[in-house]
């Protein structure tokens, strides 16, 4: 039986998907026997779920406000043509 240290290094790591299949078995079994490493995996899995979001959110703001800076910079050069010279 692995013990909860192990559980969660290997979780935490990732590795669990590149173990034999023993261990993945071992792993599942821990976890259905221990409500604290099951605790921890769930949290482990929603840290990376926010992460994923907010790195999917973060990407299209930064989209935007480019954009939008592209979008005033043009306005700009429109409306007043010497601007652009710095002047």
């Amino acid at each position: 039986m692995l013990t909860c240290k192990e559980v969660s290094q290997l979780c935490a790591s990732d590795a669990v998907h590149e173990a034999p299949w023993s261990r993945r078995v071992a792993v599942r079994l821990h976890l259905l026997m221990c409500r604290h490493c099951s605790r921890y995996v769930r949290e482990l899995r929603a840290i990376g779920e926010a992460a994923r979001r907010l790195v999917a959110q973060r990407t299209s703001d930064d989209a935007a406000a480019e954009r939008l800076r592209l979008g005033a910079m043009d306005a700009l050069r429109t409306d007043h043509p010497n601007s652009a010279a710095g002047g």
